[in-house]
């Protein structure tokens, strides 16, 4: 029986060696990293503060440019899009009301997107919003981006109407 001793012993011992062996290291690995970004940049319009037109009763229509529109677009969105629209309240003077005028964007001026990208519609002004000028980049065009108009106005005089100041209200907003 002795015998058996110093083999188990030996075998005990060359156990332990083999089990304190170092484990194979990895030489390489991947680290998955993302990257996200915002924008503190906003989608604007601003619109010229007042428009004055003078005409006569005897006239039948009446004309004139607003002054310049201006869309600002600094979402850096993909794609750029957005759309204009434009409502009104009816020109008043007391109770006595003109026709509804027509709303002509024109042309749109662009910086950060081709104009070949813009779409514009002339509207009759009612006092829902409609929309005038879209900007539809598909997937060509992405980043911020400006458009310019000088939208005319076009206000029919009935017969019969009465000598007045009226008024009206324009409505332009962006989305």
């Amino acid at each position: 029986m002795r015998k058996f001793v110093p083999l188990l012993a030996t075998t005990v011992a060359v156990f332990a060696v083999v089990s304190a062996a170092p484990a194979l290291a990895d030489t390489t690995g991947n680290t998955s990293a993302t990257v996200t970004l915002s924008t503190t940049g906003v989608l604007s319009i601003t619109v010229p503060a007042a428009i004055a037109l003078s005409g006569s009763v005897a006239d039948t229509t009446l004309n004139g440019q607003l002054g310049n529109v201006q869309v600002t677009d600094e979402r850096s969105a993909d794609p750029a899009a957005w759309n204009a629209s434009v409502s009104a309240t009816p020109f008043t003077s007391g109770t006595h009301a003109l026709g509804s005028a027509a709303y002509d964007p024109g042309v749109v001026t662009t910086t950060g997107i081709p104009a070949s990208q813009i779409t514009t519609n002339i509207v009759t002004l009612s006092t829902s919003p409609q929309v005038t000028v879209t900007l539809d980049g598909g997937t060509s065009f992405s980043g911020n981006n400006t458009a310019v108009w000088d939208p005319s106005i076009s206000v029919p005089i009935p017969a019969g109407s009465v000598t007045g100041t009226y008024t009206s209200t324009i409505t332009h907003s962006v989305v």
